[in-house]
C-alpha cells in the first residue's frame, strides 16, 4: 500500500483553506491573539520541515491539528515555573545515560523478531512516532485493533527483553544496570540482541 506523497504545494493549499480554522483552534487555548498567530506560524514551519524530511502524513488536516495542539502544550510547558534545585541533589551520572542507550539499542532487533503484525505496528507507532489514527487509516482496521496489536506487541517485546537480559530498576523506575543472561538462561537465544 502506498501513501501519496504530501508536498509543500499541498500544504500551501491546505494553509489557505485551514488557516482561520487552525487559528481559531489555537485562540481557544491561548488568550493572546499575537501569541496565537505565532503558534500558527510555528505549526506550518514544523509541517514544512517534516515534509522536507520525508515525513508525510496520511491525513494532512488531522496532522496539522495535532501539531497545533502539541505546539500549545509545548508553549505552556515552557512557561511553567521551575523551582531551584537543592545543592545537595546528586547529579545523574553519565553512566546511567549510557545504560539506557545500550538497552535501547537492544529493542529494535527484538522488535524485528516479533511476528509481522506486531512488529510493523510497534515500528510504526513506537519507533516512527506515527499516530494510532494514521495507522488505522493506512491499515483500514479499527482503532481498537491497532491498540490491541500495540499492546500485545509490547507484551511480547517485554517478554523477549526479560528473557534476553536481567534488568535492575531503582524504586523511582530508573534503570540501574542490565546484563545479558547466560546461554542456559536464555530460552530462545536467536531473540537476544546481546549475544
Amino acid at each position: 500500500m502506498t501513501v501519496q506523497q504530501t508536498t509543500q504545494a499541498d500544504l500551501a493549499v491546505v494553509y489557505q483553506n485551514l488557516q482561520q480554522s487552525l487559528l481559531g483552534f489555537i485562540c481557544k487555548q491561548v488568550t493572546d491573539p499575537v501569541l496565537a498567530e505565532d503558534l500558527l506560524q510555528d505549526v506550518f514551519l514544523k509541517a514544512i520541515n517534516a515534509i522536507q524530511r520525508g515525513d508525510t502524513p496520511a491525513n494532512l488536516i488531522a496532522w496539522l491539528y495535532t501539531i497545533a495542539r502539541n505546539s500549545v502544550i509545548d508553549h505552556y510547558r515552557a512557561k511553567r515555573p521551575t523551582d531551584p534545585l537543592p545543592d545537595n541533589l546528586a547529579a545523574v551520572g553519565t553512566d546511567d545515560h549510557h545504560i539506557e542507550q545500550d538497552l535501547a539499542r537492544c529493542l529494535k532487533p527484538l522488535v524485528q523478531s516479533l511476528p509481522p503484525l506486531y512488529r510493523d505496528t510497534l515500528l510504526a507507532t513506537d519507533f516512527a512516532g506515527l499516530p494510532l489514527q494514521t495507522l488505522v487509516d493506512l491499515e483500514h482496521v479499527s482503532l481498537s485493533a491497532i491498540k490491541s496489536r500495540a499492546s500485545r506487541g509490547r507484551k511480547m517485546l517485554k517478554q523477549r527483553l526479560l528473557t534476553c537480559c536481567t534488568i535492575n530498576v531503582s524504586s523511582s523506575g530508573q534503570i540501574e544496570e542490565f546484563s545479558s543472561n547466560t546461554a542456559e538462561q536464555i530460552l530462545d537465544q536467536k531473540n537476544c540482541c546481546l549475544e
